[in-house]
């Protein structure tokens, strides 16, 4: 039967618990996402570029996603990335402490994912996703967020991380939404920028265009034009003093010496009759009641 020789059995023995469900290692799935590219999964490796929702990435797999036009197996977690202009490539400060060939230690190759190959180049921070590192959309600047205070202050500096260019490395859930509304209002920005520049680029050479507009517009440009002179180039003042005293002495412009206006064929003394017959504007092809054979009226059908 059992328990014959004075065994006790425990609690534990006899009632049955249920069985908490295995809950997801924070730490290690935390550490992950900073030592591997969000596409491929594979270790991340110089050139590293981050999105403006602050994922990191290896170079290599952005430009391959992007010039892959079916995007059907994409990532879900890619769709803000439509051009290389969409992501940043990070400037990352090799730590001295790491060494590649000794990344893997102890008897069972345990590797020590706290050692990263990256550190703030302030604080000396390692970028192992223990610390919050943030990073200048502007330049790409990697820095632990301790740094900001000591950055913001100098002047040379503060321009590349204000409030509204600034990136959460991998943040957390709760951060999504706003690195979301901060690269929407990001590049609203930008798109108004550039159109502020187009515009004003474009008021710049109208403004440029006005004193040659205007010149072109003088009381003395319609006369020559209706008169017939070219107003192509601008003609000298004894030109057109001469060009309207002839002007006073005849009514016909065609007769007049420098005159773009060309006389009609059958006003012509040189041109034969036979040749005059080839054009419309001939007595006998006016008012005609049919039309021939090369022409067509509509008004004769």
């Amino acid at each position: 039967m059992g328990c014959d020789g004075g065994t006790i059995p425990t609690r534990d023995e006899l009632v049955k618990l249920k069985k908490k469900p295995e809950q997801r290692d924070k730490d290690g799935h935390r550490m992950y996402k900073w030592q591997h590219c969000a596409i491929t999964q594979e270790r991340l490796r110089k050139p590293v570029v981050a999105c403006e929702l602050g994922r990191l990435y290896n170079k290599e797999s952005v430009i391959e996603l992007l010039l892959n036009k079916d995007r059907t197996n994409a990532p879900a977690n890619t769709e803000h990335m439509e051009k290389l202009k969409d992501v940043v490539e990070l400037q990352l400060i090799d730590n001295p402490a790491f060494d590649a060939s000794k990344h893997a230690v102890g008897d069972g190759l345990y590797n020590d994912a706290l050692i990263s190959p990256w550190i703030c180049p302030v604080t000396g921070l390692e970028m192992n996703g223990r610390f919050k590192f943030v990073f200048g959309f502007i330049n790409g600047k990697v820095v632990a967020e301790r740094a900001l205070k000591v950055l913001q202050k100098d002047p040379t500096e503060a321009k590349y991380y204000k409030e509204e260019d600034i990136v959460t490395v991998n943040p957390e859930e709760e951060e999504l939404d706003y690195m979301n509304s901060k690269m929407i209002s990001r590049r609203a920005r930008v798109k108004a920028l550039k159109k502020a520049a187009k515009d004003s680029k474009r008021k710049a050479n109208s403004d440029f265009k006005v004193p040659v507009a205007a010149a072109a517009s003088s009381t003395t440009v319609p006369e020559i034009q209706e008169e017939g002179l070219s107003a192509a180039k601008k003609p000298k003042p004894e030109e057109l003093s001469a060009f309207k005293d002839q002007r006073k002495k005849t009514n016909d412009p065609s007769k007049i010496k420098g005159s773009k206006i060309k006389k009609s064929v059958q006003d012509d003394p040189n041109a034969s009759e036979v040749y005059k017959k080839l054009f419309s504007s001939h007595s006998t092809a006016l008012n005609q009641k049919q039309g021939n054979w090369i022409t067509f009226d509509p008004r004769y059908n």
